[in-house]
């Protein structure tokens, strides 16, 4: 393992990892991340490159590279006020073909990165087996999305496509497919079918048109005086009924 001390804001590889932390095109373009904090460093697979305050021994396993860093170089990379004395680079995973899960998420065009890192965070710890992201939803491995996420990210299997690849893999999976929608059928009338997939549409425009057009959509059934909630409150109801544990 190679130790190398950065103590300048403008070196060249704070900057790298500055961009890589800002910039989504670029983080895919050198397929890694920055995560910060030592509880989510080690929800991950594998870290590659550590960065910390001092010498002190740190226990990740298959540590290529290791730098000493001061305080505010650590603000900067991670872009928190008060970030913990550790963070580090990992490889973003490459992408999952989800053929073959029988319990499967699709999110159509999600924004907010909160919302997106919890929707991923409940799906896993309810024995959801992937997620699919249409296009134009916000980058999972966004900062705010990872942290929401708390390691999520890497652990379920992710995808990205346009909704020609989302038809084609719900007909090889035969997925019986339901878009969330106030309009809906109530949730307690869905008869327990797999495998599924559920459709959550962005937080201010619902689902899109295309969603709505082609699956049957589903609501949670609320008093009158409440119009809709949260995505990412639906999104954990539903995933805890459908999936029925």
């Amino acid at each position: 393992m190679i130790t190398k001390e950065i103590k300048s804001l403008q070196h060249p590889f704070i900057k790298h990892l500055v961009k890589l932390r800002k910039d989504a095109i670029y983080r895919k373009e050198h397929n890694c991340v920055v995560v910060a904090g030592r509880k989510l460093l080690n929800e991950l697979p594998s870290v590659k490159i550590l960065l910390k305050e001092t010498h002190a021994a740190s226990h990740f396993p298959h540590i290529e590279e290791t730098y000493i860093v001061t305080a505010p170089i650590l603000k900067k990379i991670t872009g928190l006020e008060n970030p913990e004395p550790i963070a580090g680079i990992a490889a973003i995973p490459p992408p999952a073909d989800l053929k073959g899960k029988r319990f499967l998420l699709a999110l159509d065009k999600i924004s907010d990165p909160g919302n997106l890192g919890t929707l991923l965070r409940t799906a896993l710890a309810l024995g959801w087996e992937g997620a699919f992201l249409t296009e134009g939803s916000v980058d999972p491995f966004n900062e705010k999305a990872i942290r929401a996420a708390k390691g999520a990210t890497f652990r379920l299997p992710l995808r990205t496509g346009t909704w020609e690849e989302l038809r084609e893999l719900i007909t090889t999976n035969h997925m019986h497919s339901f878009v969330a929608d106030m309009k809906g059928m109530p949730l307690n009338q869905i008869p327990k079918q797999t495998p599924l997939l559920l459709i959550l549409g962005n937080e201010s425009n619902g689902p899109s048109a295309f969603a709505k057009t082609h699956f049957p959509s589903i609501c949670i059934p609320m008093q009158d005086t409440m119009e809709s909630l949260n995505v990412a409150t639906a999104g954990a109801i539903l995933m805890h009924h459908l999936r029925g544990l």
